[in-house]
């Protein structure tokens, strides 16, 4: 069996049959998209409506916008894995890179199109027509800060910040490619012990608010947690009945969280939580 990251490594806890993602993607208010591993699937869940598959057979952990407005999946567990552009409309998917162009579980789409993605100790970005550079010249941390551990999750911000966690610890790249380290969060890990866990919790999905609050996954711990504007950290949601938070994402006022069970194999579901606090069920793939 080929090498593959810790992340996607499949350790099976209890019943469950299949490692999730983090990777969830907000339309809209009523709207959302996330990849399915354990049903094989990209997913497009409104509320109130049964979930449609924009694709099938696909094995999907991670799904994210680009900064050119494309949503993009990939199926790097599978033979013959590659990274796809994905239609909307469920007709046109179209392959933008191979596994093994990219070699890392998680990556970001910039505006023209280019993957970015870890390489070795920097951050690097691969444009269409299949060149690699340093990432705004530059792709490496900080001297004197912490090295980069394996990256598993990526978002952009409003304003063309990159944010990137590797194991518990978030980071930011500004215009400059250079990577800066914003925060860790620790916590004492949940049982059972989930998806490949580590001595550490990991944060599986980044997420920002119009606020520039920074919301993380982190099932390990079983909670999600928002980092606000002066650093200090919020646990905004815990595990409960077994469901762990492995993305998160925002739209308006709304803080979406995608859930899977840590013990049976339930399909994924969504809930939301309104900037009133009201927390609802927007849907859930049934088994």
């Amino acid at each position: 069996m080929r090498a593959i990251s810790a992340l996607l490594l499949l350790v099976i806890p209890a019943a469950a049959a299949a490692h999730p993602g983090g990777g969830l993607i907000a339309l809209d208010a009523n709207t959302v998209i996330f990849g399915d591993s354990m049903y094989n699937a990209v997913w497009r869940l409104e509320k109130g409506k049964k979930p449609q598959a924009l694709i099938k057979n696909f094995h999907a952990h991670w799904t994210r916008r680009g900064l050119d407005g494309q949503i993009y999946s990939e199926s790097f567990q599978e033979i013959g894995g590659a990274a796809f552009r994905i239609d909307l409309t469920g007709d046109k998917h179209f392959k933008v890179a191979e596994e093994s162009q990219v070699a890392a579980p998680v990556f970001a789409v910039g505006k023209r199109g280019e993957l970015i993605f870890q390489q070795a100790t920097h951050i690097v970005e691969r444009t269409p027509d299949g060149a690699v550079t340093r990432f705004r010249g530059a792709g490496s941390v900080v001297k004197g800060e912490p090295p980069l551990q394996q990256v598993i999750a990526y978002n952009w911000g409003d304003d063309g910040t990159l944010y990137l966690a590797d194991g518990n610890h978030l980071r930011r790249v500004g215009s400059d490619g250079v990577v800066r380290f914003i925060t860790r969060i620790d916590g004492q890990l949940i049982e059972p012990k989930i998806w490949n866990a580590t001595s550490a919790p990991r944060i599986w999905s980044i997420a920002i608010d119009a606020r520039k609050r920074i919301y993380t996954a982190l099932p390990d711990i079983g909670q999600v947690v928002r980092i606000d504007g002066d650093g200090s950290q919020h646990i905004v949601d815990r595990s409960v009945g077994g469901w762990r938070v492995t993305a998160v994402a925002t739209f308006g006022d709304s803080v979406f969280l995608l859930e899977s069970s840590d013990s049976t194999n339930a399909g994924q579901r969504v809930r939301v939580i309104r900037g009133s606090g009201h927390v609802e069920l927007l849907g859930q793939v049934e088994p």
